[in-house]
């Protein structure tokens, strides 16, 4: 007997999909609309000094050390690319800083890679609905995701790449091209050491309900590697491992687990509060809540929602910032395969339209777009600060040790030595955190300080007056200040 919507079984369909040029038109135009416009935002953005150290500056310093064969040693937080997190998805990237070694390169290329994630959702949906205009309407609304476009907009972050391969893998395994679907597995390891949470679940689904090898070579795959990366790769990089066990509540996941036993009514209470419930209906809603519909394959999204939604972690239970990279492409897929329980097309069809509505409107009443309710500030490319902050940066050498105000540090960072001021006379988010709030040896190899002194809070100015008998000042214009240090640095870090 023929699943019922209801089944947590895939469904078959012997119909063919009937190729249809408006519908390869619309998905192109899509495509290429959603990258010219996030493109542009981001540069947009970037070139209005509205981009920072944290997290733009890291992979931008990153790249640009590691297109020069230096050692990845990122300055602005005290820890090396690869200790931080385990996304060596970014060696793929260094060719590109050989050609064009800019930050704009970098932005462009995550427009592109979110982008592109609408080819794998309408393969997905025409070989799940048997309709390539279904599939064209689908990617659509994909594309107007609120939590996409914010995704997109949070700066830069490797996270972005997890979209279009958790999507191709499940494209692969729609076909059930599993050589296709275990070389997408891998790469999407290499993202992320978290992204563990979906792969080894994805796995699962996998082997019970397609192929029992390849499901179990993925979850195997997963597993080693977050063996290796936090038992391994972390701590030899690092010295501690991962530095975000701090983010589960009532000390750790083992406290986690032994309160919800001894204190459920607590742990609910800590569920249902700070925008935690909120931030779950944000996920599910742009969708029409169709990604129910396939319970099995949504529920591959549980993990990342899960550790998102646990977090102590503000950032991570908030549509506005990167965590949400994977479960976007479970819920996206899930949907289609939702929908595709409905054997007649008329049904699809509405379904469909329910997605696409759904999306629209949360696209406006949530999303950052120009024509969303509450679009995404840009930053103001007529500042009269920037050429004030221009001229300032062209007197320092690209050689030079520098310590900036941190809106401007990543206009600076194509150098082995930039600092988030007042790091490093006050350590701030560096290295595994014991040395917060202590001066830090690098204090004496810095030769400029570019700061803006209107902005910086009374403890930073403190800081500024302090070492100023250090320093000459070289540039005091438009509310920017520049300082060279006039005595030989004492030692290199």
């Amino acid at each position: 007997m023929r699943a019922g919507w209801w089944s947590w079984r895939d469904v078959a369909d012997d119909r063919l999909a009937v190729p249809s040029t408006p519908a390869r038109i619309v998905l192109a135009v899509a495509v290429a609309t959603y990258v010219y416009l996030f493109a542009t935002w981001t540069i947009h953005l970037h070139d209005s000094y509205a981009t920072f150290g944290f997290d733009f500056g890291i992979y931008d310093q990153g790249l640009w050390l590691l297109s020069r064969f230096k050692r990845p040693f990122i300055t602005f937080m005290g820890r090396q690319l690869f200790g931080d997190h385990t996304s060596f998805i970014l060696l793929f990237l260094v060719p590109l800083y050989w050609l064009l070694p800019s930050a704009h390169a970098l932005l462009i290329v995550q427009a592109a890679v979110l982008g592109l994630a609408g080819v794998p959702v309408f393969l997905i949906a025409r070989e799940k609905l048997r309709d390539e205009l279904l599939g064209a309407a689908l990617t659509v609304a994909f594309l107007l995701n609120p939590a996409l476009g914010w995704l997109n907009l949070e700066q830069f972050h490797p996270d972005v790449f997890e979209v279009p391969l958790l999507l191709f893998a499940i494209w692969f395994m729609t076909r059930r091209n599993w050589t296709g679907f275990l070389v997408c597995i891998g790469l999407t390891l290499l993202v992320k050491e978290d992204v563990v949470l979906t792969t080894f679940t994805l796995g699962l689904v996998v082997a019970f309900r397609y192929d029992k090898r390849a499901g179990l070579i993925a979850s195997g795959m997963s597993m080693l590697y977050a063996a290796t990366a936090l038992w391994w790769v972390l701590p030899e990089l690092n010295g501690v491992g991962s530095l975000n066990g701090w983010r589960v509540p009532y000390g750790g996941p083992t406290g986690f687990v032994r309160t919800a036993f001894t204190d459920p009514g607590e742990v609910l209470g800590y569920l249902g509060r700070d925008n935690r419930p909120w931030y779950t209906w944000q996920l599910l809603a742009p969708l029409g809540l169709l990604q129910l519909l396939s319970p099995s394959l949504a529920l591959v999204a549980v993990g990342p929602l899960a550790a998102n939604v646990v977090s102590t972690f503000y950032y991570q239970h908030r549509l506005q910032y990167h965590y949400t990279a994977p479960i976007i492409a479970v819920f996206a897929a899930a949907t289609i395969f939702g929908i595709a329980h409905f054997r007649p097309m008329a049904l699809r069809a509405a379904a469909v339209g329910v997605v696409v509505a759904s999306s629209a409107f949360t696209s406006w009443y949530w999303g950052p777009a120009t024509w969303a309710r509450h679009p995404a500030l840009l930053g103001d490319l007529h500042s009269p600060m920037i050429p004030s902050i221009r001229a300032a940066s062209r007197l320092i050498p690209r050689d030079a040790a520098v310590s900036s105000y941190y809106g401007w540090g990543t206009h600076l960072d194509h150098r082995a030595r930039i600092y988030d001021f007042p790091v490093p006379w006050r350590a701030q988010n560096w290295g595994t955190h014991t040395q917060e709030g202590q001066r830090l040896p690098e204090a004496d190899t810095v030769d400029y300080v570019m700061v803006a002194p209107a902005a910086l809070d009374q403890p930073d100015r403190a800081i500024l007056d302090s070492i100023a008998p250090e320093f000459d000042v070289i540039f005091d214009e438009g509310g920017v200040l520049v300082l060279k240090r006039h005595r030989q640095a004492q030692s290199s870090p």
